[in-house]
């Protein structure tokens, strides 16, 4: 048996899968200022008369993230770019404010400029004096070595709830949209963790244990665990749910568009030849590339 919850901006869905087939469903609204009570009282109404020991699998989709982008709600955060010799890096500002700082690691990974101590002290307590409560930590080429990325961590401690490094968004060498998808992941953080933290809430006192999975914006799954440390996958979690959803009840094999107008946003997605378009170098949301891998989908807000 699985459950299957969805939590929008408008409605929370649940269902009970058993044998591949919906045995049970219901629909609840969103409360926004208790989500808590909203996604527990949709829990405990869902199951009655259900034998929670035969539930295996908790999946969840929610579009909190996106909402979170798409209504400008996400916290505010402070970026630590390190962009090196080569270009220039105005344009890559993003979030409350950005520290653009000394030092450089080359493409093969060898320390050319050391970094500058002071000047990331400096940065890290003006950010904190602004109240700044999430930090983004990029350089260039990370990804080949991460050695400054991580010393820049240690340095500012404990002083961010959040802090995220661009190498453990992604391997690839993109830098911009590295420093984006760092950003997001920043930036909607607590908005997720809060709707992870109210959902494990939930299960442990309805007495279930089962393990729990979130839907990736490329239609995967990944556990609740993961998700709570790298949120930026789950941005279009909710647009792929529709998606997927609308493409088993339709299956088709020509050119199409899908559309699924909630509450909060409408989401198109597109099929060529009854195959979903793809983003596997990342989905561009509002005016930010991404490394995020995505069923290919525009969400629009109403």
């Amino acid at each position: 048996m699985i459950v299957g919850i969805d939590m929008g901006g408008t409605n929370i869905d649940g269902v009970i899968i058993e044998d591949g087939r919906i045995v049970k469903s219901i629909k609840k609204p969103t409360d926004r200022d208790n989500p808590f009570a909203a996604i527990y009282s949709t829990l405990k109404e869902l199951l009655v008369d259900c034998d929670k020991s035969k539930i295996e699998r908790i999946n969840l989709s929610t579009t909190v993230s996106t909402n979170a982008i798409v209504e400008n709600k996400t916290a505010p955060v402070g970026m630590i770019i390190q962009s090196g010799p080569g270009m220039t890096y105005d344009h890559l500002a993003c979030g409350q404010e950005n520290a653009f700082i000394k030092g450089y690691i080359d493409h093969r990974g060898n320390v050319v400029e050391e970094l500058d101590i002071s000047e990331i002290e400096d940065m890290a307590e003006k950010f904190t004096k602004e109240g700044i409560k999430a930090c983004g930590i990029v350089t260039k080429f990370s990804t080949r070595n991460p050695q400054q990325e991580i010393y820049i961590r240690d340095i500012l401690g404990d002083r961010f709830n959040t802090v995220t490094m661009g190498h453990t968004m992604s391997g690839k060498l993109n830098f911009p949209r590295r420093v984006y998808t760092s950003y997001l992941n920043c930036a909607v953080h607590s908005t997720f963790n809060d709707f992870a933290v109210n959902i494990k809430r939930a299960l442990e006192k309805e007495g279930i244990d089962a393990p729990i999975f979130i839907l990736k914006a490329d239609g995967g799954t990944m556990t609740i665990n993961s998700a709570e440390e790298k949120p930026v996958e789950t941005i279009l979690s909710g647009p792929a749910a529709s998606f997927m959803g609308i493409n088993a009840l339709l299956p088709s094999d020509k050119d199409a568009i899908l559309l699924d107008i909630g509450g909060t946003t409408t989401d198109i997605f597109f099929l060529a030849d009854g195959i979903p378009l793809f983003e596997p170098l990342g989905i561009k949301i509002r005016e930010y590339n991404t490394l995020v891998r995505s069923i290919y989908s525009l969400s629009v807000g109403l």
